[in-house]
């Protein structure tokens, strides 16, 4: 299948991992960008492992959603890297931090979470609607990156897409529930506008991936994924960076985002979420 959409910028480390400087303006302008190759077989075997324990019942925070018109189940996990060692070696022991870490051009990065989607073959309705993941965070701000790592081959069909520079206006859009669109989600700001429709969102981005390449993209930027129609899995494991001006401001969210040590106009930083370079 060719691409239905625009391509969005991709680009390959250097041979010591580091970031092209136009991979960081990418970012910057388009809201998003991928990076080639960016782990190989050993970390994605690391990866495994760590799914294997986190469907077996290590993450505490799982859920495993079957359709009734649908073959094949998806499953999501958040904040496993306390009690997945795989996810925790990953985190800590490979280039991943030094990624977001150039890629927010920071002086500290803060480990937000960590977030496990797992697309079955034949799950055609685990779409995820069209949303902003700012919307659902408890944060001012606007230093967050999701990295977000294909462990499979993603072929267009399948593939996330973003609308365009939707970032740079700084506008939050009212949060939406992703089991079921229609429905208002459960802590919505519900003075915030809705999200535009497609139709009028301008250009959209996509691009297949191999396993192993990275998505990066701003916390404020518009984007969704089809469900799976395919008869290949489509999982990915991303991780959520904090830089430099992320405070607390808050506001109703999942006890993800959250700690108790948490005070508002402060930095989040705690055990639960770590500082992982400075």
């Amino acid at each position: 299948m060719s691409n239905p959409f625009a391509e969005l910028d991709s680009y390959s480390l250097g041979s010591d991992n580091s970031i092209p400087s136009e991979a960081i303006a990418s970012l910057n302008t388009d809201g998003v960008v991928c990076l080639r190759n960016v782990f190989g077989p050993y970390w994605l075997a690391t990866l495994e492992r760590g799914i294997e324990s986190a469907l077996n019942g290590a993450s505490t925070d799982l859920d495993i959603v079957k359709r009734d018109t649908d073959k094949g189940s998806f499953s999501f996990s958040s904040g496993a890297w306390a009690q997945v060692e795989e996810f925790r070696k990953v985190i800590f022991e490979s280039h991943f931090a030094d990624i977001g870490w150039s890629l927010l051009q920071s002086r500290r990065l803060t480990l937000f979470y960590d977030f496990l989607l797992i697309k079955q073959p034949f799950s055609s309705s685990a779409a995820t609607p069209w949303h902003q993941d700012h919307s659902y965070y408890p944060l001012d701000g606007v230093d967050v990156i999701n990295c977000w790592v294909a462990l499979d081959d993603i072929p267009y069909e399948s593939a996330l897409r973003f609308q365009k520079g939707s970032h740079l206006e700084g506008q939050l859009y009212r949060a939406v529930d992703f089991e079921n669109p229609n429905n208002a989600y459960r802590h919505a700001r519900e003075h915030l506008p809705l999200i535009p429709g497609e139709s009028e969102q301008g250009t959209i981005l996509t691009t297949e991936l191999k396993a192993g390449d990275m998505l990066a993209w701003k916390s404020y930027t518009v984007h969704s994924a089809p469900g799976n129609s395919l008869d290949q899995r489509r999982a990915a494991f991303s991780v959520n960076w904090l830089g430099d001006d992320v405070v607390f401001n808050g506001a109703a969210s999942l006890e993800t985002y959250r700690h108790e040590s948490q005070v508002i106009g402060q930095r989040i930083a705690c055990d639960k979420f770590p500082i992982v370079r400075e």
